[in-house]
């Protein structure tokens, strides 16, 4: 069973995809740089293909980081949500934040929280506004404390 430390919450919601923009906008500049070509070139066909080429690839590359952006979002919108209940059991169990680890990534009832060397579930209220501890007990207590 999977355990995600405070900080793999807090590395989720920082993470940006600086890496995947630079591409794109690498694969635009390549785009204009052609369009100029085509337009001062004496070949009207000379730079077609290419040209017709790079726009198929921006527009699919447009189309996954659209898809990755809207999921990226909810991610870090989950990880904060994740670090801030963290702080907050964390303060109200007077354990440092390096003590605890939930089985869930994004905050829902009856998910499994590590305190120290102690399991407790988690149970929620229906708007997740408020939590009860309850100590628990794992039948496999192999556990995998995902830290990065």
């Amino acid at each position: 069973m999977d355990f995600y430390s405070y900080q793999f919450f807090i590395e989720q919601a920082e993470q940006s995809h600086y890496g995947k923009y630079a591409i794109f906008l690498g694969l635009i500049v390549i785009l204009l740089v052609l369009a100029l070509k085509q337009f001062r070139s004496k070949e009207k066909r000379k730079y077609r293909d290419i040209f017709v080429l790079i726009t198929l690839a921006i527009v699919f590359f447009a189309g996954i980081q659209v898809n990755e952006f809207e999921v990226g979002k909810v991610n870090q919108s989950n990880a904060s949500q994740m670090a801030c209940f963290l702080e907050s059991v964390s303060k109200s169990q007077h354990v440092p934040l390096k003590q605890l680890a939930v089985n869930s990534k994004v905050i829902r009832d009856e998910m499994l929280i590590k305190v120290d060397q102690d399991f407790y579930q988690i149970n929620m209220n229906t708007d997740l506004s408020s939590y009860k501890l309850e100590e628990t007990f794992l039948i496999n207590d192999q556990i995998n404390l995902v830290e990065e």
